[in-house]
């Protein structure tokens, strides 16, 4: 019985993280929000999705601030393999 609740508890778990992060692949939009490495984008469907924008491992091209712009490659864990600047509005 233990063996089928810690199962099912897992799957919510991986669901849920499927949810947050989003679906993977590309994504682009204005940036919203960046709050320490997580960035907040809306699309142009008007979606907001928040992504991991790793300091060391994600490659990064212009300045990413709120405003901007961006295309990014993000994976099925939530984490950007790249983000780039499209165009800055300011």
């Amino acid at each position: 019985m233990k063996t089928k609740i810690l199962g099912f508890v897992a799957a919510l778990l991986v669901f849920s993280g499927i949810a947050i992060a989003g679906i993977p692949g590309n994504t682009s939009g204005e940036v919203t929000q960046i709050k320490g490495e997580m960035v907040t984008i809306k699309t142009s469907e008007g979606k907001m999705t928040t992504f991991h924008v790793d300091p060391a491992g994600t490659k990064k091209e212009g300045m990413i601030e709120i405003g901007a712009q961006v295309s990014a490659e993000v994976n099925d864990k939530g984490h950007a393999n790249w983000i780039k600047v499209v165009e800055n509005k300011k």
